[in-house]
């Protein structure tokens, strides 16, 4: 299941409420472009920001409108493992499929307390975990040690690995389980990341570019080089311009001048500057993902 592009899914607004019909035609139109699963209420979807009623309520939206033909996995986004274990229940009744689980972020656990943080969770529900190491976002990196004893649990399915440290992936590989898999949080790395032994992605880019995302990946796959290449070259500005400011407010424009969402999210994030604006659409004109 852990394999390929997921897509970490933006949260639209209309005046502070949820837009679920937006969300749902959004997630429509990554299903139909190949992407292999969907992450609801991680970062991107502006996690800290919703309420459990929102929460679930995309989650729900997501699995009914993805209709079984690819996974939906929810965010588990909290700082304390008791909100963790509840999130992580929620999402389970509401018919997520796996979890994406982040270090618990500010209080900068010992490894033993990460460790019995995942453990937690991971004895509470029935779901495939996906650990998230952010260590930028979270201030805290799980080192080897610690995943090694993750990984003996069996529902501790994968890592999205977001530090800059990509040769990890090979040098961890041979620690692990075989069947454990690695998936990059970091977009410009992707290419990399794949060639270090990566399984795929959760993608902020594959929000706006999805199939490139699916093409780049199958050609990574097939052994198709000069295909990978150009995808590569092309998607490169994008990657950077999606972090011109902070996350998701990039992307956030980029789906509403594409014409899926209204540019709308929660403080104390902000709308983009002008020049912002700018370089965003620049930088899709240059990726052929918008034409005027």
């Amino acid at each position: 299941m852990f394999q390929g592009y997921w897509a970490a899914v933006v949260t639209p607004f209309r005046h502070d409420r949820i837009d679920v019909a937006a969300f749902e035609r959004y997630i429509v139109t990554l299903v139909e472009a190949g992407i292999r699963g969907v992450v609801v209420g991680g970062s991107t979807g502006e996690a800290l920001s919703l309420t459990r009623e929102e929460r679930l309520q995309l989650i729900k939206a997501a699995t009914h409108v993805a209709e079984n033909r690819v996974p939906v996995a929810a965010g588990v986004i909290t700082a304390t493992t008791h909100e963790a274990v509840q999130q992580a229940k929620e999402a389970e009744q509401a018919g997520a499929v796996a979890l994406l689980v982040v270090s618990p972020f500010y209080v900068k656990p010992s490894s033993e307390g990460l460790y019995e943080h995942f453990r937690a969770i991971h004895e509470a529900t029935s779901l495939p975990i996906i650990v998230y190491n952010n260590p930028g976002r979270t201030g805290v990196d799980i080192d080897l040690n610690t995943l090694k004893r993750m990984t003996q649990l069996p529902r501790i399915a994968a890592l999205k690995e977001a530090s800059p440290q990509i040769s990890r992936v090979l040098s961890w590989k041979k620690s692990l389980r075989t069947d454990f898999a690695f998936l990059s949080g970091n977009d410009d790395t992707v290419p990399a990341f794949l060639a270090m032994g990566g399984q795929g992605a959760i993608s902020v880019t594959a929000n706006v570019a999805p199939r490139l995302c699916t093409e780049l990946y199958n050609a990574w796959t097939n052994a198709d080089l000069e295909t990978f290449t150009r995808i590569r070259n092309q998607l490169a500005p994008v990657h950077e311009t999606l972090f011109v400011a902070p996350n998701p407010c990039p992307t956030k424009y980029a789906l509403s001048v594409m014409g899926l969402i209204r540019d709308e999210v929660r403080a104390p994030l902000l709308p983009l500057t002008d020049l912002e604006q700018l370089a965003v659409r620049r930088a899709l004109q240059d990726a052929s993902l918008l034409t005027t």
